[in-house]
C-alpha cells in the first residue's frame, strides 16, 4: 500500500509518538474488553440454561403410578364416605398429588417448580380466599394485608407441592394434612377481634339496619329493593309473587343476554395451571344446584320478605307507626312480622319445617380434575385448622373441617316451594355483612349433605324459632351499625353457627353446634341490646308481647352458651358431644381421627370428674 496516497492527518496518526500511545492503550483495554466479552458469553450462556429450565417445568399425571410410590397423606377421604358413595368419581388431594411427577427427569429444577407453584397458588388463593373469605380469614394469619398473608400461605403450599411431584423427595409422605391451618379457635378468635380493631366499615355505605330494610344486602340494578314504591310496594300482595319472580328475571335476562329459568348447572370449571397441575380446575364439574334458577330467585323473595318484616321490630322498637311498617298480605291475612306470615302460609296449605342443620364448607376452594374423556372427578375440600385439643399420650392434635350452619326453614306448597324440593331457606349471620334469612340452594353432592343438630321443631316452636331470628337478626344488626363493624359483625359477634344456636338454645335448653366461637367482649353487647330491645318493645301494642317473653329466653340463652375458645377438662365431655353430632357425616379421614382423640380424652375427664 503507497502511504503517500493517503491525508497528512491521517498519516499524522503513525507518527512515532502516536503509534505509541495508540498501543499502549489498545494494550490497557484489552483485558477489560476481553472479560466483558467472556462475561457477556457467560449471561448468554446463563440464559440459555434459565430458558432450558423454565421449559423443562412441566408436570404430567400419571394415572398408574405405584400407590406405596410418593404416597401423601392430604385432605384424606374416609373410606367408609367413600365406599358408601361408590358411584361418585371421586379421590383425595393427596391421591392426585400422588399421580403427578416431572415430563422430563433430566435437568429438572426443584427451585423453578416451586417458584412457578408459588405464583400459581398465590393466584389461586386471592382468586378464591382472597375474594370471598379471604377479608376476614386470612388475616388471621398475621396483622398484615391479605396479599401478604396469601403470599405466606401459597411459598408454604408451594413447598410441599413441589415435594409431592418430585420422585426422590420422601419428605412429602410423612406429611399430615399440610394444607390445614395451623391455628387454633383461640387464636383465630383472637385476630379477628385484633382486625376489628384496626378495620373499619367506610362511612358512606349502607349500614346493616339499612340493608335490612331493604331485605337484602345487595344493590344496583338487581337489587329487589330498589327504593321506588312502584316496583316494591309498602304493603306486598302474596298473590303478586309470580309476578315479581318474573319481574327479576327480565331484568337478569337485560342485564345478562341469557337466563334459562329451569337451569340448575354451575360456572364451568377454570384450569388452575395446565402445565404444573394437569388437570386440576377451580369449578364444580358438571354438578347441578339442588334448585332451578327460577326457584333461587323465588328463595330470594321469599327471604326479601322476611327480612323486611324483621325490620319491622326495629322500626316499633324506635316509636315507630303501625302503619309506616312494611306489611305482607297472605291469603287475605294482613301480616307485619316474619312469623305472621309463616303461620299464613301454614294455614293456606304449606308445610314448613324448620331446624338447626350445619354443612361442611370450603369457601370457594372446591375443585375437580378433568379426565381425558371430559368428565369430572371430584376432589372434596375444606379449611381444616385445630380444635385446640391434643391427645395427651403422643401430642396429636384434633382437626375440624369449617362448617357452616343456620337454621333451615324449608317451605313446600301450592305458592312457595311447589318443585320437586321444597324451598330452602336459611337464617344466620353472612360473610356479606348481614344476619338475615337468606336463599340456601346448593350443589347436589353427598359431600354437601347436611346434618341435622336437632329433630325438626313442633310448630309451635317453629313459629318462636322465626320470630327469635327476627330478634337476633335486629340486635346484631343495631351493634353492627352502632360499632360499624367489619362485614356486618361476622366473625366478631360470631360465625353463621354462632346466630342460629342462639335460638336453639333458647328453645331447647342445649345445643349439638360446633364450633361455637362468640368472645366475651361482644356477647356482652348482644345481652345489653336485647334487653335494651326488650324494654323498648315492652311500652308498644299487644302484637309485641310475644317477642318480649322471647327476648327473655334468648337474653338467657346468649349468657348460658357454651364455647369452644376456651378449653378445660371439665368442658372436654361437651365438646367431645357436640363434634360428634355436628360431624356425624365423616368426609375427611382427619375427621374420623378427631371424633376418636375427642371421645378419648373425654373419656378420660368422665372417669374421673363425673
Amino acid at each position: 500500500m503507497d502511504l503517500s496516497t493517503l491525508p497528512h492527518s491521517v498519516l499524522g496518526l503513525f507518527s512515532g509518538s502516536k503509534l505509541v500511545l495508540l498501543f499502549t492503550i489498545a494494550c490497557l483495554l484489552a483485558p477489560p474488553l476481553y472479560y466483558l466479552y467472556r462475561y457477556r458469553s457467560s449471561i448468554k450462556a446463563r440464559v440459555k440454561e434459565i430458558e432450558k429450565s423454565v421449559s423443562l417445568v412441566k408436570v404430567v399425571r400419571n394415572k398408574n403410578a405405584s400407590k406405596e410410590k410418593n404416597r401423601v397423606i392430604c385432605m384424606e377421604l374416609d373410606p367408609t364416605f367413600v365406599k358408601e358413595n361408590s358411584t361418585w368419581s371421586m379421590m383425595s388431594l393427596g391421591q392426585y398429588l400422588s399421580q403427578l411427577e416431572p415430563a422430563e427427569q433430566s435437568g429438572f429444577n426443584h427451585l423453578f417448580l416451586q417458584k412457578e407453584l408459588e405464583i400459581t397458588m398465590g393466584k389461586f388463593l386471592l382468586k378464591t380466599l382472597g375474594d370471598t373469605y379471604g377479608a376476614a380469614l386470612l388475616p388471621i394469619l398475621g396483622a398484615g394485608s391479605v396479599a401478604g398473608s396469601i403470599a405466606v400461605l401459597s411459598n408454604k403450599i408451594s413447598k410441599f407441592l413441589a415435594k409431592c411431584i418430585l420422585p426422590d423427595d420422601n419428605e412429602a409422605d410423612a406429611a399430615f394434612d399440610p394444607m390445614s391451618f395451623d391455628l387454633s379457635l383461640m387464636e383465630v378468635a383472637s385476630f379477628v377481634n385484633l382486625y376489628q380493631k384496626v378495620i373499619t366499615n367506610p362511612a358512606d355505605g349502607p349500614s346493616p339496619l339499612e340493608y335490612l330494610s331493604r331485605g337484602e344486602n345487595a344493590s344496583g340494578p338487581l337489587a329487589y329493593d330498589l327504593g321506588d314504591e312502584d316496583y316494591f310496594p309498602t304493603t306486598f300482595d302474596l298473590s303478586d309473587f309470580a309476578k315479581y319472580v318474573t319481574m327479576m328475571e327480565d331484568r337478569i335476562l337485560e342485564k345478562e343476554g341469557q337466563y334459562d329459568p329451569y337451569d340448575r348447572s354451575f360456572p364451568s370449571p377454570t384450569p388452575i395451571n395446565a402445565r404444573l397441575l394437569p388437570g386440576l380446575h377451580l369449578g364444580k364439574g358438571d354438578l347441578k344446584y339442588t334448585h332451578t334458577k327460577r326457584e333461587g330467585i323465588e328463595h330470594r323473595l321469599i327471604c326479601v320478605l322476611l327480612n323486611k318484616l324483621s325490620h319491622n321490630y326495629y322500626n316499633l322498637s324506635q316509636k315507630g307507626n303501625l302503619e309506616d311498617c312494611f306489611k305482607v298480605v297472605c291469603n287475605e291475612k294482613q301480616c307485619l312480622f316474619p312469623e305472621e306470615l309463616i303461620q299464613a302460609l301454614v294455614d293456606c296449605g304449606h308445610r314448613v319445617e324448620v331446624c338447626p342443620r350445619v354443612i361442611l364448607t370450603n369457601f370457594g376452594m372446591q375443585i375437580c380434575v378433568k379426565e381425558d374423556d371430559g368428565s369430572f372427578t371430584y376432589i372434596p375440600t375444606a379449611v381444616l385448622m385445630r380444635t385446640g385439643i391434643e391427645r395427651t399420650s403422643d401430642g396429636r392434635p384434633a382437626y375440624f373441617a369449617a362448617p357452616h350452619g343456620g337454621m333451615d326453614i324449608n317451605i313446600s306448597g301450592p305458592l312457595i316451594g311447589k318443585g320437586k324440593r321444597p324451598a330452602w331457606l336459611q337464617f344466620y349471620v353472612s360473610i356479606g355483612g348481614l344476619c338475615c334469612f337468606h336463599p340456601d340452594e346448593d350443589q347436589d353432592a353427598p359431600w354437601a349433605a347436611k346434618t341435622s343438630l336437632a329433630d325438626i321443631y313442633s310448630h309451635d316452636d317453629s313459629i318462636r324459632a322465626i320470630r327469635m331470628c327476627a330478634i337476633v337478626s335486629v340486635t346484631f344488626s343495631r351493634i353492627a351499625t352502632q360499632f360499624n363493624l367489619p362485614f356486618g359483625g361476622y366473625g366478631i359477634l360470631g360465625m353463621c353457627n354462632d346466630s342460629a344456636t342462639l335460638i336453639d338454645f333458647a328453645l331447647r335448653g342445649q345445643t349439638n353446634a360446633y364450633p361455637l366461637l362468640s368472645t366475651g367482649r361482644y356477647l356482652n353487647h348482644i345481652v345489653s341490646y336485647l334487653i335494651k330491645l326488650m324494654e323498648e318493645l315492652k311500652a308498644g301494642c299487644a302484637e309485641l308481647q310475644p317477642a318480649v317473653s322471647d327476648i327473655l329466653c334468648l337474653i338467657k340463652s346468649t349468657s348460658q352458651l357454651p364455647s369452644d375458645l376456651h378449653i378445660s377438662p371439665a368442658t372436654l365431655i361437651g365438646t367431645s358431644s357436640r363434634y360428634e353430632a355436628s360431624y356425624n357425616l365423616n368426609v375427611f379421614q382427619s375427621t374420623a381421627d378427631a371424633k376418636a382423640i375427642l371421645r378419648e380424652m373425654a373419656d378420660t375427664a368422665k372417669e374421673y370428674l363425673e
